[in-house]
C-alpha cells in the first residue's frame, strides 16, 4: 500500500464509518487520538472548520488537558490526524459555512505543511496511524445521564379516605373484615384516614385503615376517596402554624415595613388564613363585632401543618371520658368547698355581731354624792369572739372554683355570639357564662368587661382574674387566667375552647373580680 494521504484518509474514514455511520460525529476517533498524547494542552483551533461542529457538543472548549501516555511520535501523529480530520470537515462543509470560507482556507494551508512534515519525519507513518487506530481502546461511551426529577411538594391531602357516616353518628373500626369482629376504635363524619388495603367480601368491600393510633378494617361504603375525597379533605382540614421563636412581629401586611399589629410567642398555635411565598397569614380570632383580627408573619419562624378529626381507640375513648368525670369531679369539690368557705364566713359574722349585742354599752353616771358603800367586784368581761377567717379564704375558694368549672368545657365548639358553654360560644360569652354560675353578672362584650372589675397589673394575676387583648388599642378578645403564665378561653372555629400560653397576643390590660 502506498504512503499516501488518501490510504490515511481511508485508514480514518473506515474507522468513523464502523463507530458512528456519520463521518460528521468525530468523537470516536478524537478520543482515539487523545488517549494516548502525553499532558499537553493541545490547540484544537489548528483544525479550523471543526469548530464549526461545536453544536455536536463534542467540545466544550478550544483546549483540553490530554493524559499521559507514552507513544513514539505522538505530537506528529496528533497533528497528522487531526489534519485529516479536519480535512474531512472541510471537504463535506455545507453552503451554511460559507461565511466561515476565510477561517477554513487558512487552515487548510497550515494542514498541508504538518501533514508533509510528518510524512518527511517519519519512516512508516501510515503503518504507525493504522497500528494505533486498530489497537488503541474503543473510547468508552458515555452514559446519557438520567434527567434530575425535581422534588415536588407533598400536598396534605393526597392519599386522604374522608368518613361519610350520616345520621348514625359514628361507624365501629374491627379486627377483620366481616361485622362479628371485635370493635377496636370508632370513627366519626368527616374524619381522615388512610386507606392501606381493599379486602372483597361476600357482603361487599372493606378497607383496612389506619386514621390516628387505629387501625383495623371497615365496609367500604362509609368512605369517600380519589378526588373526592381530597376536594373534601381541603373543606374540613385545620391548618395551624406553631411559633418557633419567640418575639415575632405580627403585621398588617405581608413585608417587614408594615405596621406590627402584635408580638406573637414560641410555642403559640394560630390558625392559618392563608399561605403566600415567604409570609403566612394567621388569625388571633374575633372581635366583638365579629370581625376577624388577622395579621401575617414570616414563613421560616413558624411551622404550618394541617390537623383533621381522626378516629379513636376505645382506650382513647375511656380515656377521654376519664378526663371529663375528673374535671366534673374537681369543678363539684372546688363549688363544695366555696360553699364551705363562705358558710364559715357567714357563722363567724353571726358570731360576731351576736357578741356585740351582748356587750353593754358604757354609761355615764350622774354627778351626785353618794354614800360610801361597800365595794362590789366588778363583772367579768364576755368571752372575745374567735378571730373571722379572713376574706381571702372565700376569695381563694371562688377563684379555684371559677378555674375548675370553666376546665369541664375545654374541647366544646368556638361560636361567634354563642351563649352555651357546652353547644357553642365565643370568647365574651365564654367568660359571661362561666362567672354567672357564681352569681358575677357580666355584659356581654369584651370591651365592656374590661370595665366591670378592678384593674390590676399584669404581675398581679391569680387565677380566675380576667386578661385582656388588644390591636391598636381596640380590644378583641379576653381570657381566663388559670395560673402558671396559662389562660383558658374561646380561641377560635379551628380550636375550641382550650387552654393557651398567656402571651399568645398583646396583653392590653387585666380586671379582677374578686
Amino acid at each position: 500500500m502506498s504512503c499516501d494521504r488518501d490510504n490515511i484518509s481511508y485508514i480514518i474514514m473506515t474507522k468513523l464509518l464502523r463507530k458512528n455511520k456519520k463521518i460528521w460525529k468525530l468523537k470516536p476517533v478524537w478520543q482515539k487520538v487523545e488517549g494516548f498524547f502525553t499532558g499537553k494542552t493541545v490547540d484544537r483551533s489548528v483544525l479550523g472548520s471543526y469548530n464549526d461542529y461545536r453544536c455536536n457538543k463534542f467540545v466544550t472548549n478550544s483546549r483540553t488537558e490530554i493524559p499521559e501516555v507514552e507513544f513514539v511520535n505522538r505530537n506528529r501523529i496528533l497533528v497528522t490526524v487531526g489534519c485529516v480530520c479536519a480535512s474531512v470537515l472541510i471537504a463535506g462543509a455545507t453552503p451554511a459555512n460559507a461565511a466561515n470560507k476565510v477561517e477554513i482556507d487558512s487552515a487548510v494551508a497550515g494542514l498541508s505543511v504538518a501533514m508533509n512534515n510528518f510524512y518527511a519525519g517519519t519512516e512508516n507513518p501510515e503503518d504507525e496511524l493504522k497500528d494505533y487506530l486498530q489497537s488503541a481502546p474503543e473510547p468508552v461511551q458515555a452514559e446519557p445521564e438520567e434527567p434530575v426529577e425535581e422534588e415536588k411538594e407533598v400536598s396534605p391531602y393526597e392519599n386522604i379516605a374522608v368518613s361519610r357516616v350520616g345520621e348514625e353518628g359514628y361507624v365501629h373500626i374491627r379486627t377483620d373484615a366481616n361485622t362479628d369482629a371485635d370493635v377496636v376504635g370508632k370513627i366519626y363524619n368527616n374524619c381522615a384516614a388512610t386507606i392501606e388495603d381493599t379486602i372483597s367480601t361476600e357482603d361487599g368491600d372493606w378497607y383496612k385503615i389506619k386514621s390516628g393510633s387505629v387501625e383495623g378494617y371497615m365496609k367500604a361504603d362509609y368512605f369517600v376517596t380519589g378526588d373526592e375525597a381530597e376536594q373534601v379533605a381541603m373543606e374540613i382540614g385545620k391548618s395551624y402554624a406553631e411559633v418557633s421563636e419567640g418575639g415575632l412581629r405580627l403585621r398588617e401586611e405581608p413585608n417587614t415595613e408594615s405596621g406590627v399589629i402584635d408580638t406573637l410567642w414560641q410555642g403559640d398555635i394560630y390558625t392559618v388564613m392563608e399561605q403566600e411565598e415567604e409570609f403566612v397569614k394567621l388569625s388571633l380570632g374575633q372581635d366583638d363585632d365579629g370581625n376577624d383580627v388577622t395579621g401575617y408573619v414570616a414563613k421560616e419562624y413558624v411551622n404550618t401543618y394541617v390537623k383533621f378529626d381522626e378516629a379513636i381507640s376505645l382506650e382513647e375513648e375511656a380515656e377521654k371520658q376519664a378526663e371529663e368525670e375528673r374535671l366534673a369531679k374537681e369543678a363539684r369539690e372546688a363549688e363544695e368547698e366555696l360553699r364551705r368557705a363562705e358558710e364559715r364566713e357567714r357563722e363567724n359574722r353571726r358570731e360576731e355581731t351576736s357578741a356585740n349585742e351582748e356587750t353593754p354599752s358604757p354609761t355615764q353616771a350622774p354627778e351626785t354624792a353618794a354614800p360610801e358603800a361597800a365595794e362590789t367586784p366588778a363583772p367579768e368581761p364576755a368571752p372575745a369572739p374567735e378571730p373571722a377567717p379572713p376574706v381571702s379564704e372565700v376569695s381563694d375558694a371562688t377563684r379555684n372554683a371559677v378555674v375548675a368549672y370553666a376546665k369541664q368545657f375545654i374541647g366544646c365548639p368556638y361560636v361567634y355570639g354563642g351563649n352555651s358553654l357546652s353547644g357553642g360560644t365565643d370568647c365574651s360569652g365564654f367568660v359571661k357564662g362561666v362567672y354567672a354560675n357564681f352569681g358575677i353578672s357580666l355584659p356581654r362584650t369584651s370591651r365592656s368587661q374590661a370595665g366591670a372589675g378592678r384593674s390590676i397589673s399584669i404581675d398581679a394575676l391569680q387565677p380566675g382574674d380576667l386578661v385582656f387583648y388588644a390591636s391598636g388599642g381596640s380590644i378583641y378578645h379576653v381570657a381566663i387566667y388559670v395560673g402558671g403564665g396559662q389562660i383558658i378561653h374561646a380561641i377560635s372555629e379551628s380550636q375550641g375552647i382550650g387552654i393557651t400560653g398567656l402571651n399568645m397576643g398583646r396583653v392590653y390590660c387585666a380586671v379582677s373580680l374578686l
